[in-house]
């Protein structure tokens, strides 16, 4: 058997065994029950198991050759460490891990959080980065709940101490004034209608309180709603003035949604409009729109106005621009649209141009369940 032969045999045998290697290394990595992706040191996904293509949305034929920071944007700077060991002959593995949430994109656009660990490993084709994911997207939901509640009871406590005090000892001097005019009927009667109209004032900031406490809690029916008939119906609810006009742009949107926390939303972005504006012809201006799975409504007035420092403010429990004698109302609504929105999956934000008006604009899930259906 002449020489060429024999090392052609042998390169054979050698690139069996590599494709053994490789074989036995992807079924092992697949026998794992943790999304696993094999990276080489130029950042190119060479493997992934089915359970990182399940986490992460993707096939594992689109994963394989896709740069890791595309997938993982935390990554990108981690692998110059890795090939910097790589290079200085190092012959320890190294080792990366991330204790701190890691916000990554799924192909469908939606977001996880997870914890990250990389471990490079060597074998004969060379060195390789094993990147493991751990989804932890229901711990930062949990944790994020908390972290909500805990703001809310610190609200709650300022509340308690300020907003609900005011009241009563807004009562406690009339009473004392009531004592001291007795034989005044006229003042008397005055300093009583004070006293109910704090009264009422009370029982309303108390009733928005509770209703405020049970966002998220209650459990609400699937409806197909009618965007643009929805808002019709509200406005001609809120009684607005007669020169007061709404009208729309753009397209209507018909879409399966909770109704009850969709419309509550609606319903105090309408009647704060109206409340507040302080125009002879007041106009409410309503545009829809659909993008990314998800409704977009912006609420626009002609109103006063909110300077950009209240922009976050506004949505605060019993925060009110206005005196409390000059505005009707607790101060809970905007606090009730946030809580609301944000308890759906959606948000809400404010812009607004001082003396020319705001424009209130609510992003909403497109497609919801019902929790008990």
């Amino acid at each position: 058997m002449s020489k060429l032969s024999v090392n052609k045999s042998k390169i054979d045998l050698e690139f069996r065994n590599d494709l053994e290697n490789i074989d036995l290394y992807q079924h092992v990595i697949e026998s794992i029950p943790l999304p696993i992706l094999i990276v080489d040191l130029e950042g190119q996904v060479i493997f992934g198991n089915s359970e990182v293509s399940q986490l992460l949305g993707y096939s594992i034929s689109e994963l394989i050759q896709a740069p890791i920071g595309r997938l993982i944007p935390d990554c990108t700077d981690v692998f110059l460490a890795f090939r910097n060991g790589y290079f200085s002959k190092s012959k320890e593995p190294l080792y990366f891990g991330k204790t701190k949430s890691i916000k990554i994109p799924r192909k469908d656009g939606s977001a996880l959080y997870i914890n990250l660990k990389l471990t490079s490993f060597d074998v004969e084709e060379g060195r390789f980065v094993m990147v493991s994911l751990i989804d932890i997207s229901d711990h930062q939901r949990v944790e994020s709940e908390l972290t909500r509640s805990n703001n809310e009871l610190d609200q709650f406590a300022y509340v308690a101490s300020h907003d609900l005090k005011a009241p009563l000892r807004g009562i406690d001097n009339l009473v004392t004034w009531i004592s001291e005019d007795i034989e005044d009927k006229d003042l008397v009667t005055d300093h009583l209608q004070m006293m109910r109209i704090r009264l009422q004032r009370m029982r309303a900031l108390l009733d928005d309180l509770l209703e405020y406490s049970r966002v998220g809690k209650v459990e609400y029916d699937v409806s197909n709603v009618d965007v643009h008939y929805v808002i019709k119906d509200l406005f001609q609810q809120s009684s607005p003035p007669k020169q007061f006009c709404l009208e729309f742009d753009g397209e209507n949107i018909t879409f399966d949604v909770l109704a009850t926390p969709f419309t509550q939303v609606l319903r105090n972005l309408i009647n704060n409009a109206i409340k507040h504006n302080d125009k002879e012809n007041g106009i409410i201006n309503v545009e829809v729109k659909e993008e990314g799975g998800f409704v977009h409504i912006d609420i626009k007035d002609n109103g006063p106005g909110i300077e950009e420092q209240y922009y976050e403010k506004v949505f605060g429990m019993f925060e009110k621009l206005k005196s409390k004698d000059d505005v009707e109302g607790s101060g809970m609504g905007l606090a009730m649209v946030k809580k609301i929105t944000e308890s759906q999956g959606g948000a809400i934000n404010v812009k607004s141009i001082v003396g020319e008006g705001s424009v209130f604009s609510v992003v909403w899930p497109k497609h919801q369940e019902c929790d008990h259906c």
